[in-house]
């Protein structure tokens, strides 16, 4: 038998690549459609030639062979338009049409193949689903990590935000932390040089006479005690300033622990004012603080609370230094820093009589990066931080304004939070 080898450099079809088409059951069903049309013409050859000859017996043979041929001829002309519609759909399935489809009639073997090619059909339909899903599965997990990625950069900037305004506020504090230290370490000193006189004073006198002036001796150790307790008041002093810069310089990873809300308002309270003070020579503040005697302690996050009052209490001073600049000595600036405790929360107030706000301010005043001050005084991510802080604390930060008269911040934080209850830090 000689085998045909097949070329790619023959003309084919693009439908026929491999030149099946003539052995297709479309040529085949014609063939068979040519076939029945010949026999038909013969028969009706056949049926002419009876009339003319007038035999009524072969007549009625031809007669009834050509009315079974064109039965016959009826059936395959049927059948092979409706193969000829199967070897269509054959083709369109080859080139990715599903939606077309012939519908079986009967059941010979072209509805047969109809029902082989509609399961194909069907089949590869649910592949195409399979492997869209597939593809669409392999985004959605391509955008999944795109998106951590983004998440990760965020809590990295956030950081990096976070640690700048820290710098940010540190440097704002720095020359009030250096001034307010200045003067108990100066105390210090001072009283350290007067023990150390009254010291050698007495070593004298003890030294001259032994019983003589006994009640000078007394009065001389008088004052060397009191004087060790001035140092030991101004030292204390000097490290409660410490801590609270300290404080700001933490992180803020410490978490929920006990927190003596009052000392640490009167820290920062002082801390922010003196570092205003610092950056303003001529302003200064009256300051009033109304702390509740019954509060207790709260479960908190110290070093966030901290940095929230010190933001808090600056723009208020600051606010405060812009009006004493612009209406000068008839203007008496004046702070009321309060906290209280009820059933449900612990509220802190800060309240000052600066230059207030506007609606819009007001509006934007927790966005970040907003900020009214002029010459890179504040990066704008102070209230914005410490709303953050208070929401994540379970808190509120609510404000009250009128331009020109006065501004009240009121910190709100409940006596139990989620957060804190995460923590497993709780007080009896």
């Amino acid at each position: 038998m000689e085998e045909r080898s097949f070329s790619f450099e023959e003309s084919q079809d693009f439908n026929d690549p491999f030149g099946m088409s003539k052995y297709s059951i479309r040529r085949y069903s014609v063939q068979h459609i040519l076939l029945v049309l010949t026999v038909l013409g013969l028969l009706a050859a056949i049926n002419v030639q009876a009339v003319l000859i007038g035999e009524l017996g072969l007549i009625i043979t031809a007669a009834m062979c050509l009315i079974s041929a064109l039965a016959m001829a009826a059936l395959v002309v049927l059948v092979g338009l409706r193969t000829v519609a199967v070897e269509v759909w054959i083709r369109r399935l080859g080139m990715g049409d599903f939606e077309y489809r012939v519908k079986p009639w009967g059941r010979d073997e072209v509805s047969k193949a109809c029902l082989a090619l509609e399961t194909l059909r069907l089949n590869s339909i649910r592949a195409m689903q399979l492997d869209r899903v597939q593809q669409l599965s392999d985004e959605l997990s391509q955008k999944n990590e795109d998106l951590e990625e983004a998440l990760e950069e965020l809590h990295r900037s956030q950081d990096q935000i976070i640690s700048q305004q820290k710098l940010a506020e540190l440097g704002e504090l720095s020359s009030g932390v250096a001034h307010e230290i200045r003067n108990p370490l100066q105390f210090i000193r001072n009283f350290a040089v007067l023990s150390k006189d009254i010291g050698l004073e007495l070593s004298e006198m003890i030294e001259g006479s032994s019983v003589t002036d006994r009640e000078e001796a007394e009065e001389l150790i008088k004052d060397l005690v009191d004087n060790m307790d001035r140092v030991v008041h101004h030292s204390d002093r000097a490290n409660g300033i410490v801590s609270a810069m300290l404080m700001l310089d933490r992180g803020t990873g410490g978490g929920f622990r006990p927190l003596d809300l009052n000392s640490l308002v009167v820290e920062q309270t002082n801390l922010a004012h003196r570092s205003v003070q610092a950056q303003d020579p001529g302003f200064s503040a009256e300051v009033y603080l109304e702390l509740d005697d019954s509060m207790e302690e709260v479960v908190a996050v110290p070093e966030d609370i901290a940095r929230v009052v010190a933001n808090i209490v600056t723009n208020a001073c600051q606010a405060m230094a812009d009006k004493a600049n612009n209406h000068g000595k008839d203007y008496i600036p004046e702070l009321s820093v309060g906290t209280l405790i009820t059933e449900e929360a612990v509220v802190m107030t800060v309240r000052d009589n600066g230059v207030g706000m506007t609606p819009e301010t007001m509006e934007r005043m927790f966005n970040p990066f907003f900020t009214t001050k002029e010459g890179g005084r504040n990066t704008g991510l102070g209230l914005s931080l410490a709303f953050d802080v208070i929401r994540e604390h379970g808190g509120n930060i609510e404000a009250e304004s009128e331009l020109g008269l006065y501004t009240e911040m009121k910190v709100v934080l409940p006596k139990q939070s989620e957060k804190r209850e995460e923590s497993g830090t709780t007080l009896e």
